[in-house]
């Protein structure tokens, strides 16, 4: 049981998943730029956030079950200094390919974030745990918006090269603070390594409401990676015209939705998931067919990403409270199965999204995006039949 945090833990942990998650995407925003750097077609270019995103669900299948084993402290601290000093080298790339496979490896070691949570779900009260994982997350959420305006306000007056070097001190400062505010953990998996991965997939073959929660979760951060890959693209081109600064804000109306993130948690411990994972699911929808119809109003497509956002960070939220509902000594590999599908999904919707776009444009990604939210709610209702038919016999 979890004997609760303080309030400036919970901060610091927020804190940190605010400012560490920012390495997975100060590139998007950057991609013309980039593109323009290393020569190379917008499709190609596309490359650099896929390739973060595989890194990163690499390091969620690989690193993150570690800390069911080892002490999390010491993992935190471990990965965000080797993802900082990754994030630093970036610059240095001599050619896009260079440049996508350190990518790559930062993302691998760009873990802290996903081992913080399942850390703040241990330590909080039973009572308390959807609030406090709802207000850490938010975290992740909100930096994942804010690293977009971040670096096309740092990228406008200072250089694309300063983004990485930011990003990559601010990790290292990071790995030395938490030593002093995150408390030390108890390891409870006494096996190997080999044995640790191996739990995890049998986790994965018992638990049919981890498998829903891990594929609806692949399905609706594919259908955000694919929205906000391809918004650069369309604001930089006619009618718009934008720059890079002022394409970086439309992450910070994004941010309005990750606020809903601790509302969420705190409705999923007094009502359960199953209301507020169904309203995401329609907000999402709902978003997509205005996006659809907006890609010449900027007032359509602001509308829409503030719907959109609400809609995929309220039903991620009470998606992933159902993970946290299992004994706690699972938390760590629960969520490397919940994580890793997420991320994976996100990786090949920035694929599928700059391919829609080569085909048709903003309207191609508009109806896809509508199609995948689609697919994720039928998901959904058949898992939530399922259940009550179980109920039923038992």
């Amino acid at each position: 049981m979890g004997k609760g945090l303080s309030r400036t833990q919970v901060f610091f942990m927020t804190l940190t998943c605010i400012l560490v998650v920012g390495n997975m995407y100060y590139n998007q925003p950057l991609l013309g730029i980039l593109a323009r750097e290393f020569g190379v077609t917008e499709s190609k270019v596309s490359l650099v956030p896929a390739f973060t995103l595989i890194g990163y669900a690499l390091g969620i299948l690989f690193l993150v079950p570690l800390g069911d084993m080892i002490e999390r402290r010491k993992l935190i601290q471990g990965s965000m200094t080797m993802a900082g000093l990754l994030a630093i080298a970036l610059p240095f790339s001599p050619t896009l390919g260079v440049f996508c496979a350190i990518s790559c490896v930062m993302g691998f070691f760009n873990i802290s974030q996903s081992v913080l949570i399942p850390f703040a779900a241990n330590l909080a009260k039973p009572e308390e745990r959807g609030k406090v994982v709802g207000i850490v997350l938010s975290g992740i959420l909100i930096g994942s918006l804010m690293a977009r305006t971040l670096a096309g306000f740092i990228a406008q007056y200072f250089g694309w090269k300063t983004v990485f070097i930011f990003a990559g001190a601010v990790s290292l400062i990071l790995s030395i603070v938490s030593q002093f505010v995150l408390p030390m953990s108890e390891p409870n998996f006494k096996g190997t390594y080999k044995a640790l991965l191996l739990s995890t997939a049998k986790l994965f073959r018992e638990l049919p409401t981890m498998r829903e929660a891990a594929l609806m979760g692949a399905i609706l951060f594919g259908t955000f990676s694919a929205f906000w890959t391809t918004l650069t693209f369309l604001l930089e081109a006619a009618p718009f015209n934008y720059d890079p600064k002022t394409i970086g804000l439309f992450g910070a109306l994004g941010m309005i939705g990750a606020l809903a993130a601790p509302l969420a948690g705190r409705y999923a411990d007094k009502k359960g998931a199953a209301a507020t994972i169904r309203m995401g699911l329609y907000c999402s929808m709902g978003a997509f067919a205005l996006l659809a119809l907006s890609s010449t109003f900027v007032a359509g497509i602001i509308l829409g990403v503030l719907v959109l956002d609400l809609g995929i960070q309220v039903a991620h939220i009470s998606n992933q409270s159902r993970v946290f509902s299992h004994p706690p000594e699972y938390h760590s590999r629960l969520n490397t199965i919940y994580i890793f599908a997420y991320f994976t999904g996100g990786s090949l919707g920035s694929y599928v999204g700059s391919t829609l776009w080569s085909w048709g444009q903003w309207p191609a990604v508009s109806l896809g995006g509508l199609g995948f939210c689609l697919i994720a709610t039928l998901i959904f209702r058949r898992g939530q039949k399922n259940r009550a038919a179980a109920a039923k016999i038992a």
